[in-house]
């Protein structure tokens, strides 16, 4: 029987030596580390608990461990700005060489930006949607603040190999970004735990024609239908993608044709609605059309789901000659500086603006209670990643996920729209 990508994955990196299949407990051997905000945690604070007490002793590589303060920069308290002095003193004494500090910005993004992450690795990170980099091939996932501690001492770590899904994406790819409305579409038919301790492999006529903006946007969203990897295979816009941003060498992940999955779902895109997830739970998934009417009192684009180029330039397309509503706010937060660098040079902050938007600081604040709250009674259509009671600050507030476009359609509408309706170019 073959190996599907991640029992591929987990025989090459399986320290024994030997073929793994689902099921199988391996003690892997890490190619990557990410840590981000919470960098302190297994560097500092759990080697004080442990009898280290200048904290973490060492590190397995100091070239294979990449620290990026991102949901804290610029650090937004005074609590905050000591963590992140904790964490420069410990990068420092540790002699780790990737270090983003006075850079705001999504780890996640920044992964791939600055090509730390490449197909048929296995890299671990200390936030659940480092499982995004399965849209470069590479098996990631994420991992408690104790594993990390294990993990940047000695640089391997058990996992049991998960069963695997297909899901083949047929169709076309129409003139604007639909991973959104795909991941959700799955959610609502299936669940939002179809995946539940699995790993997704995408494939289908429709994978080659989704961009790396896309892949990332489905990958990242794995952790929200409980999978442990969520990989896409590397092809011709992996290799381009990567010989802009890493000289590194790299092995790609193939299934092999006789590979045995838990299940297959298919989809054609063409046969699917523009769709959102109404409050509060992610696969609570209807038709736009269903909701449609719904006032909202704030739109948001951005987060390691939605905060990338396609993202942005679907919204500035959307607001080109069009105004914001009144009394809407329509925040938008690229996901990294240099997708904030990409959106100036296309002119598109300007188009944003002039149309009555606001472009925050790159980072992970707009996906969370700290950028944009809402009070209460009232309601956010959003291109991020969770939609649960709290989200966004108040516990009596409403928040609908949506697509970059539905999301751009209801900011100027004012309400939940068909974005058809609002887009007639489309």
């Amino acid at each position: 029987m073959g190996q599907t990508m991640a029992e591929k994955l987990l025989s090459r990196h399986n320290l024994a030596n030997a073929p793994a299949k689902a099921g199988d407990v391996v003690e892997a051997r890490i190619d990557g580390a990410m840590c981000h905000y919470h960098a302190s945690e297994p560097m500092h604070q759990l080697a004080v608990q442990m009898g280290f007490k200048d904290g973490l002793p060492r590190v397995w590589d100091p070239d294979r461990i990449f620290v990026l303060v991102d949901h804290h920069q610029p650090a937004l308290s005074q609590a905050l700005a000591d963590e992140n002095a904790v964490i420069r003193k410990a990068v420092a004494r540790l002699g780790i060489k990737c270090f983003h500090d006075a850079e705001p910005g999504i780890a996640h993004q920044m992964m791939l930006d600055y090509g730390l992450v490449r197909p048929g690795e296995l890299v671990v990170g200390n936030d659940s949607h480092t499982i995004g980099y399965g849209a470069l091939n590479a098996g990631s996932t994420g991992i408690t603040r104790a594993d990390m501690f294990y993990v940047l001492l000695f640089g391997e770590l058990w996992f049991q190999v998960p069963k695997s899904i297909k899901v083949i994406l047929s169709g076309r790819q129409p003139d604007y970004p639909i991973a959104k409305d795909i991941i959700l579409y799955l959610a609502g038919q299936y669940g939002d735990d179809f995946a539940q301790n699995m790993s997704i492999e995408y494939s289908g006529s429709l994978v080659p024609q989704l961009g790396i903006d896309s892949r990332m946007c489905l990958s990242t969203h794995g952790v929200e239908v409980g999978a442990k990897f969520a990989m896409f295979p590397g092809d011709e816009k992996t290799r381009a993608f990567l010989e802009r941003c890493s000289e590194k060498p790299y092995e790609p992940l193939i299934p092999d044709p006789d590979a045995e999955y838990e299940k297959e779902i298919a989809l054609n895109v063409d046969d699917m609605p523009f769709v959102v997830a109404k409050p509060h739970q992610f696969g609570n998934v209807a038709p736009v059309d269903e909701v449609a009417g719904t006032r909202i009192n704030q739109a948001q684009i951005g987060s390691c789901a939605n905060g990338r180029f396609e993202d942005i330039e679907i919204a500035a397309r959307m607001l080109r000659g069009r105004k914001v509503a009144k009394g809407v706010r329509f925040i938008i937060s690229p996901a990294s500086q240099q997708v904030y660098l990409q959106c100036l040079k296309a002119g598109l902050i300007e188009t944003l603006i002039e149309a009555g938007a606001q472009v925050v600081t790159p980072g992970c604040g707009v996906c969370q209670p700290r950028v944009g709250f809402l009070s209460d009674g009232e309601v956010c259509i959003t291109a991020t990643t969770r939609n649960f009671k709290g989200r966004k600050g108040s516990l009596n507030a409403e928040i609908y996920l949506g697509g970059p476009l539905t999301v751009a359609a209801a900011a100027v509408a004012g309400a939940i729209v068909n974005p058809r309706e609002v887009f007639h170019e489309l």
